[in-house]
């Protein structure tokens, strides 16, 4: 008998589709399933909320009367999909405002439950879709991995979600953008008795308090347009400057909360050879060595590493993303032959994670998107990388990593310049 105490909340679901909204940022209209719709919902709401900052979010109920999508409608036994699909009634006039966030809305089931064949099959889909794409809204539409006719709607979307691992042999050419691994459920906390403690504010809790302050102004100043992610070079659209906003675990600071990759599956699919240009220890001697030679690194980047348990950071330059050694060691030699490294320097290190943080979805003139949207995160101080995906879509990434708790850093720093990273293996090729 499963323990129900034991299993995900529907808030850890929610919390892993707002981790990975990048893997939909770009697209237009996706499909999230789960062999239990709820779970889907809830990672459809996550996703939702978080590319709701950006833009227009419909989240849609294929399922039948999902709690969690009831539960954001203003009311009980409205008209929806169904409504509209079987009487004509108009679309926009059964999608509802979530209260509090006005670009977040909700598309329910309807008077009946919109989850059948002759619903999710209609070729009705495609121009709903194309809707969505020109006035770059997101459609979210949550159903049932075994929902009928869900090949024929996987065919007029851009792609689909998945949540767990569920059985998809009724959709076996859908365009995966993402799989969410089931969170890890949660035990319940002890109770331990804590002795008050005294106050601090001595003259040796001073400079403790003194020190955060100063972290939290310099937080604030790198992160703004204008600021250190600024001093690289943006013009170049294959580098990544990413701000130094964080100092790293060291009492009494908290701990860092690890996050893992969003896309387990792509591990061993990853590209995850890089070359090693230089470790330096501030920010300004990072920047310098993009501002020299970032033209020539291909997918050159800087990760912010830190030391070990100290406050102290490397600023690690890297260049390139090949799926073998081989590849990177050719760059690492093709670099010495331009003297761009020294022949006593670089190493070819094996760093297959990167925060995603945009997409462009395949269409014409994707190079050309690329670049654009390359060109305006510049224009907010930050650069990022393009790596090529084998449907001919891009994702735009930040930094290069080695395991997930070098990425903490950086990932907090794209946050609070208004990003929602995620961690990912990363994929595709240079552009």
């Amino acid at each position: 008998m499963t323990d129900e105490a034991s299993r995900p909340s529907g808030e850890a679901y929610e919390r892993a589709g707002q981790q990975a909204a990048m893997a939909v940022r770009g697209y237009s209209s996706v499909l999230v399933v789960s062999d239990d719709p709820a779970e889907a919902a809830y990672v459809a709401i996550g996703v939702g909320r978080a590319e709701a900052v950006h833009r227009r979010v419909v989240i849609a109920d294929l399922a039948g009367e999902v709690p969690p999508i009831q539960s954001l409608l203003p009311g009980v036994d409205l008209h929806g999909i169904y409504d509209s699909f079987v009487f004509g009634t108009s679309l926009d006039k059964v999608i509802y405002a979530v209260e509090g966030n006005e670009n977040l809305n909700v598309l329910p089931s309807g008077t009946e439950s919109a989850a059948t064949e002759e619903i999710l099959g209609s070729r009705r889909w495609r121009h709903i879709a194309s809707d969505f794409a020109a006035t770059d809204s997101l459609l979210l539409l949550v159903a049932a991995a075994n929902a009928p006719g869900l090949d024929k709607l996987t065919k007029q979307l851009d792609g689909m979600v998945v949540v767990g691992n569920p059985l998809l042999g009724a959709a076996p050419d859908a365009i995966l953008l993402a799989r969410i691994p089931h969170p890890a459920p949660v035990a319940p906390s002890k109770r331990i008795a804590i002795p008050t403690a005294k106050p601090v504010w001595g003259w040796r809790g001073v400079p403790l308090a003194v020190g955060a302050l100063l972290l939290i102004i310099i937080a604030l100043f790198v992160v703004r347009p204008g600021g250190i992610a600024r001093l690289g070079p943006t013009q170049a659209p294959d580098t990544v400057i990413i701000p130094d906003s964080q100092v790293h675990d060291s009492t009494p600071f908290p701990p860092r909360a690890i996050v893992l990759p969003a896309n387990p599956a792509d591990s061993a699919v990853a590209v995850a050879y890089s070359v090693e240009i230089l470790a330096a220890n501030t920010a300004e001697g990072a920047n310098f060595e993009l501002q020299r030679h970032g033209a020539m690194m291909p997918a050159a980047t800087i990760s912010l590493v830190p030391i070990g348990d100290t406050e102290a950071i490397w600023y690690k330059v890297f260049a390139g993303a090949f799926p073998d050694s081989a590849q990177a060691e050719r760059l690492l030699a093709s670099l010495r032959r331009r003297h761009v490294v020294p022949d006593s320097a670089g190493t070819v290190v094996r760093a297959p994670l990167a925060l995603r943080v945009d997409s462009v979805p395949s269409q014409a003139a994707v190079a050309s998107k690329t670049r654009e949207k390359i060109r305006d995160y510049a224009a907010r101080g930050l650069a990022v990388y393009a790596l090529v995906q084998s449907d001919g879509s891009a994702r735009l990434y930040a930094g290069a990593f080695e395991n997930p708790e070098q990425s903490t850093l950086a990932a907090t720093a794209l946050r609070v310049a208004g990003l929602v990273p995620a961690l990912e293996y990363r994929t595709g090729r240079v552009q």
